[in-house]
């Protein structure tokens, strides 16, 4: 068992969609987290509530499959993966991780694709990939070992940390190196 404190995919998949929505980002596809003990309908409300703080989105954002999260604005095309931490034994964190990260990985596109109709102007937005993940021991153990600069920075992938005393996410740009 971890020492570190359990921290639902949905706090890290809500501090995200914050995140991008505070650099101008508009997430048009969210997959809430799924599967068993999971309240589908109590998660879709919360993202919802923070999506039409300001106004409506364009679209209904909510998609069964997919990254986590898919936002675009006029310069950033983001695809994101979050992943939170439970209260499993050091190997099914590190399947986790791995899981997350091949995921990420997998998203990986040199230009921004099938956008809906009302974000085509943002065609030439430069595509970001987001890894969004507690900033456990565990984890980022996991991230200096196996998500190295050069990496990082050969698919804009971005790492972002979920701080849950801030209840916020740290952002790790590639250009930055771990610091832990």
């Amino acid at each position: 068992m971890s020492d570190y404190q359990v921290i639902p995919e949905i706090d890290v998949l809500v501090a995200t969609t914050v995140f991008l929505k505070e650099r101008g980002v508009k997430p048009y596809i969210i997959s809430a987290p799924k599967g068993k003990g999971m309240d589908k309908t109590s998660y879709e409300e919360r993202i919802w509530k923070i999506l039409t703080s300001n106004s409506a989105p364009d679209v209904y954002p909510f998609s069964p499959e997919g990254p986590d999260i898919i936002g675009i604005s006029q310069t950033e095309w983001w695809q994101v993966e979050c992943k939170g931490f439970g209260s499993a034994k050091r190997q099914t964190h590190i399947v986790k991780f791995e899981r997350g990260l091949a995921s990420v990985v997998s998203y990986y596109e040199d230009e921004a694709r099938e956008l809906p109709e009302q974000y085509e102007q943002f065609r030439d937005a430069q595509p970001y990939l987001g890894l969004a993940l507690p900033a456990s021991p565990e984890y980022l153990k996991q991230l200096n070992k196996r998500v190295r600069q050069p990496l990082r920075k050969r698919l804009n992938l971005w790492v972002l940390l979920y701080e849950p005393e801030l209840k916020s996410i740290r952002a790790v740009s590639p250009e930055d190196s771990f610091s832990y």
